[in-house]
């Protein structure tokens, strides 16, 4: 198992700031011993993050870093010029020498795709075109310049759907899944079948399967302490869902934790509860993230040299073994 982080850039200080923290955060997974840290993209400030360019971000995080490894999670790529894209992962690739992990994914937010002049209903179409052009930009015998030997084969999508699951299988992709939000909480029996038929497939075509999973995670000396770094965010997004008609009136932060909708406490509790997790059997990358709070960069510091010691550090080891 390979261990990741994804930050979504997100908090209520400023731009240059949240950017700088990221940075330094990615420097921080590396010295604790994290295999990979990722960025999502975020247009026009939606979720309060601050990174509409992932790549430039990473590229930054290539200068600052020499082992981890790089990614998107996700850029949306329905909203994409392909040869841009193709380019501008190339360069970052070549700075980073060869650490990229782009991930892509077909977007959902309909007011974005309106700002680019995109027709939001088209999504999947434009995403699946920009792949093929893309895995051809990035193939043998391509004219780009730099030239991105094996990133092709780093290719990743995100996704939940049993299409997508095809596509990724079809393709050779990776696949990056996370957890809808629902008031009975995750359907991870579902997203567990998805992930072993791929697979399966993958297996079947001689091919080397990668599946990325992403859970809410935050360690600290108590779970009670890990939920108060947590709860006013959820609690945001908890009262936004409520608005939306994804929660019912009265659902509460800690009803959003208590239905299995991240893991928190102390180290030992959520190494616990991840290998608890239905999907794990089948991942090759799980990936922490403290969505859809945005705790304070210390307290996400914390949480990763925690994660790092205890979790990372035994993964493998049997557990009559560990102290």
């Amino acid at each position: 198992m390979r261990f990741g982080f994804i930050s979504h850039v997100v908090g209520d200080e400023d731009s240059a700031a949240a950017l700088r923290d990221a940075v330094e955060l990615a420097v921080h997974a590396e010295e604790c011993g994290f295999d990979s840290f990722w960025v999502a993209q975020h247009h026009f400030g939606a979720q309060r993050a601050h990174c509409p360019s992932p790549l430039v971000l990473l590229a930054a995080i290539a200068q600052r870093t020499s082992r981890i490894r790089l990614g998107t999670a996700v850029v949306v790529g329905s909203l994409e010029d392909p040869i841009r894209l193709a380019e501008d992962a190339a360069t970052v690739d070549a700075l980073s020498g060869g650490r990229l992990e782009l991930g892509l994914g077909a977007g959902a937010d309909a007011r974005t795709a309106e700002r680019f002049g995109r027709a939001h209903e088209q999504r999947h179409e434009r995403f699946i075109e920009t792949l093929h052009q893309l895995r051809e930009l990035l193939g043998p015998g391509s004219d780009l310049v730099p030239n991105a030997a094996g990133l092709r084969d780093r290719l990743w999508i995100g996704t939940a759907s049993e299409s997508g699951f095809e596509l990724a299988a079809e393709l050779d992709l990776g696949v990056l899944t996370g957890r809808n939000s629902s008031p009975q909480g995750p359907r991870d029996e579902l997203a567990a079948e998805r992930v072993a038929k791929y697979r399966a497939a993958q297996d079947a075509a001689g091919r080397t399967p990668r599946v990325g999973v992403s859970r809410s995670v935050l360690c600290a000396d108590t779970a009670a302490t890990a939920f108060e770094h947590m709860k006013p965010g959820i609690e945001r997004w908890v009262t936004t869902s409520i608005i939306a008609g994804r929660f019912p009136p009265g659902f509460t932060a800690r009803d959003y934790i208590d239905t299995g909708h991240g893991y928190l406490g102390t180290a030992t509790e959520v190494d616990t509860a991840i290998r608890r997790d239905l999907v794990l059997p089948d991942a090759t990358d799980f990936l922490c993230n403290v969505q859809p709070a945005g705790p304070a960069p210390e307290a996400i510091r914390t949480s990763m040299r925690l994660f790092a010691d205890t979790v990372i550090a035994q993964w493998d080891v049997p557990a009559s073994h560990r102290p």
